[in-house]
């Protein structure tokens, strides 16, 4: 178990050492690439990457509880960008996603990404996203199937998102909504709506961009 959290702890200093662009977020909630798995206690987000530029990126996520402030949640990942027009369209790698419990047991998992966008105005954007990922120590395996549509308009932004889990044959809606109060704040909140279980999570958090 100690390897592991070494690993985490090593590969988050010389990532964020070489990144180039990052966030920090405090958020009553964490994030998740599976909407239904946000978590619902207080956490410290952040965000490391290169150039988003390029072709070829890497990023990393760390999310710390802010009532134990021990590591929840490490995903490594680097992105390509198959086709990069008017249609876009980015594949990615997970490798790994590492998810860390109260009491420092790790479960690592390795994920693959694609995600698609298209411009259909100035302020919308319609797009697909998959993930899938399977355990490396566990048993667990999902697939995720989603389509968004993204609205951007001078400081405010909103995501909506329906998707797809076959863990639990889950369906369900989840909203971003954002509000950049300069270049360097912004100010989130996040809802999800699971329509198999009715299960409801909502999270608020302020972002610093460095």
């Amino acid at each position: 178990m100690k390897k592991y959290l070494l690993l985490i702890v090593f590969l988050f200093c010389v990532f964020t050492g070489y990144s180039q662009v990052g966030s920090i977020e405090l958020s009553t909630g964490g994030f998740s690439f599976i909407p239904a798995f946000t978590s619902k206690e207080p956490n410290i987000i952040i965000n490391a990457g290169t150039n988003q530029t390029k072709k070829l990126t890497g990023n990393i996520m760390f999310m710390t509880r802010v009532r134990s402030m021990t590591p929840n949640t490490v995903v490594i990942m680097t992105r390509y960008k198959l086709i990069d027009r008017k249609f876009k369209a980015i594949l990615g790698v997970h490798l790994p996603a590492m998810q860390v419990t109260p009491d420092y047991q790790v479960t690592s998992f390795f994920g693959q990404e694609l995600a698609t966008s298209y411009p259909i105005s100035k302020e919308w954007n319609i797009g697909t996203f998959t993930l899938h990922g399977k355990g490396r120590n566990s048993d667990f395996e999902a697939l995720l199937l989603a389509g968004n549509a993204i609205f951007h308009k001078k400081s405010w932004g909103v995501m909506s998102q329906a998707y797809y889990l076959n863990v639990g044959n889950l369906t369900g809606l989840a909203e971003t909504l954002t509000y950049d109060i300069n270049k360097t704040f912004q100010l989130k909140g996040f809802i999800n709506y699971t329509f198999t279980d009715a299960s409801v999570i909502g999270t608020v958090g302020v972002k610093y961009n460095l």
